[in-house]
């Protein structure tokens, strides 16, 4: 297990270090659990975020080359 810890260090500016504290805080939880949380979470949303913006230009893509091949006709 002791070879599956990682440790991050990041830059944060005191608004962010702030949030953390407070949702800590309010949900009795370590600032630990609170980062690793919204690291996992933001991962999920970025990872699916990057999946449809790739989607989209690959559509897009198709799109212009249909577009570009009416206009040849």
């Amino acid at each position: 297990m002791s070879g599956d810890i990682h440790h991050l260090q990041i830059r944060a500016s005191e608004k962010m270090r702030e949030k953390i504290k407070v949702l800590a805080d309010t949900h009795h939880r370590p600032t630990a659990d609170i980062v690793r949380l919204s690291l996992d979470l933001g991962l999920r949303l970025l990872e699916k975020l990057l999946e449809a913006q790739a989607e989209m230009v690959a559509e897009y893509m198709t799109l212009l080359k249909q577009d570009a091949r009416l206009k040849d006709k």
